[in-house]
């Protein structure tokens, strides 16, 4: 999120379009209007759905309430005032829903394009396989009503009508029922619709599709390509974290794991007649007897070379770590790093007798040539294998999956901050909320922000919408039309 900073900018950028004037505010009412009635199908009973929507029992066609598998919520109405016929479909809210959202493996799915009856066109592609199954079960529920009710009313329209999941659900319904000519009027207006569909599929629905997007919201870009990409740039990501907390540790804190280290294994070199630490040592030795434990497996791997020598620590650079020169009460230790081995050289103090070729009852030297090698056979090992373990550690491409696209014409709300605005000031009302019409090639990747699942939700909808109303009006002086839904 640090290295992307905010992306609201790349929603209005100069391949966006933005929606402005009378009809901008028309458009963003009515759905507002219909999104409030989705919510209460969604979130209240269907009751208080019949009573906010103005509807009687004889308007409903069919009224699916339980959800199963591969089976949501759904209900089909007539509304008079509008003259169209109202086909709502939950979202994921219950467990067997979310286990079709979770079903996203990609199945072929094909459109056929009629022109004034005829076959014009076949868009292939491929869909989500979860909310592809709910389509079609809903279609073979729902066509024979809608077919008797269009015979009745054949001046009414078909309306989708889906937040999120049930949204990606009525985007592939509508494909279905508009390759019935009787249907051909059937449109649909998905609010928070997920990435659902390959792109060509996505393109062709640009007529008959309008998908709306709430600033950052995550949903209408989240697939398992996007999702493994994602993966992949994160693991990057912590990877460079890594190396520049490596480079930027303080130089105390390396000295001192490097000291207790040494000590550690240097004591009954130094110390041959059994004595205690120094006291004067800055480093504890329960702070020793820790690193000891921890840093034990790593000695298999070092070189020890004892020698009385003379080296000056100052000529070293201070954030150098490949070569380390540290001073003690009695002793002196120049260590040196390289990227297979370590190096330690210790030079004795003045006043102290050096101990580096000195066999004590030939325990030095057995210990020495034990140490040389287990060294020698460990780095064998690890050249044969690191190359092996490196590579599993690296992120594996999903060649073979597929990039899904939200559906049809996106809209997308963009909230930029006010340049009036100062840092300590409250963001939602220095906030210039707008609506552009945004290229579809922005979905194919996930932009990651503090409030992207809140913002999915349909109460942060409704609120940016309403915001975006109040927008327009003071930007254009819109007058208030009444809305005839």
């Amino acid at each position: 999120m640090k290295r992307q900073g905010d992306l609201q900018h790349e929603y209005s950028g100069n391949d966006c379009f933005q929606l402005k004037g009378h009809e901008a505010h028309t458009e963003v009412a009515s759905l507002l209007e219909y999104l409030k009635i989705c919510m209460f199908y969604s979130k209240k009973t269907f009751s208080a759905f019949l009573k906010f929507g103005g509807y009687n029992q004889e308007d409903v066609l069919i009224h699916k309430a339980r959800a199963r598998l591969m089976q949501p919520s759904f209900a089909l109405v007539r509304d008079e005032k509008s003259k169209c016929f109202l086909l709502f479909i939950r979202g994921a809210i219950s467990t067997k829903e979310r286990l079709t959202a979770a079903a996203a493996s990609e199945v072929p799915f094909h459109h056929i394009v009629l022109s004034e009856g005829q076959i014009s066109n076949v868009v292939l592609g491929y869909a989500h396989c979860g909310m592809l199954a709910a389509a079609r079960w809903i279609a073979n529920l729902g066509m024979p009503h809608l077919h008797k009710a269009v015979q009745k009313f054949p001046d009414y329209q078909i309306k989708i009508i889906g937040h999120s999941m049930g949204a990606g659900i009525g985007a592939i319904l509508t494909y279905i029922l508009h390759e019935h000519h009787e249907f051909s009027s059937c449109a649909c207006l998905a609010f928070a619709p997920p990435a659902c569909m390959t792109w060509e599929l996505a393109e062709s629905g640009k007529e008959f599709i309008t998908s709306l997007v709430n600033r950052n919201d995550v949903v209408p870009a989240f697939s398992k390509v996007s999702a493994e990409n994602l993966r992949a740039e994160v693991m990057v990501s912590s990877k460079l974290d890594d190396a520049q907390d490596q480079t930027h540790l303080s130089l105390f804190a390396t000295i001192s794991k490097r000291v207790a280290f040494i000590k550690s294994h240097m004591l009954p070199v130094s110390y041959p007649t059994g004595k205690g630490t120094d006291p004067d040592s800055s480093i504890s030795e329960p702070l020793l007897k820790h690193v000891a434990e921890t840093t034990h497996p790593e000695t298999n791997g070092l070189n020890r070379d004892c020698y009385q020598h003379r080296t000056d620590h100052n000529s070293i650079p201070e954030e150098d770590f490949s070569a380390v020169s540290i001073v003690t009460a009695e002793e002196k230790i120049v260590l040196a790093c390289s990227d297979d081995a370590t190096s330690i050289n210790f030079v004795a103090g003045l006043g102290f007798a050096p101990q580096g070729d000195v066999n004590i009852n030939g325990a030095l030297d057995t210990e020495q040539e034990q140490s040389s090698l287990t060294g020698k056979e460990e780095q064998e090992s690890l050249k044969q294998n690191g190359d092996g373990k490196h590579k599993q550690k690296e992120p594996q491409p999903t060649c073979s999956s597929r990039q899904f696209f939200p559906p049809g014409r996106i809209i997308h709300m963009v909230a930029m901050a006010s340049p009036e605005s100062n840092p300590g000031e409250g963001s939602s009302s220095n906030e210039i909320i707008s609506i552009y019409e945004t290229p579809r090639d922005l979905y194919g990747k996930i932009r990651l922000a503090p409030n992207m699942i809140k913002e999915h939700y349909m109460p942060s909808y409704i609120s940016t919408m309403e915001s975006l109303l109040e927008q327009l009006l003071k930007d254009d002086n819109v007058d208030t039309v009444t809305n005839d839904l």
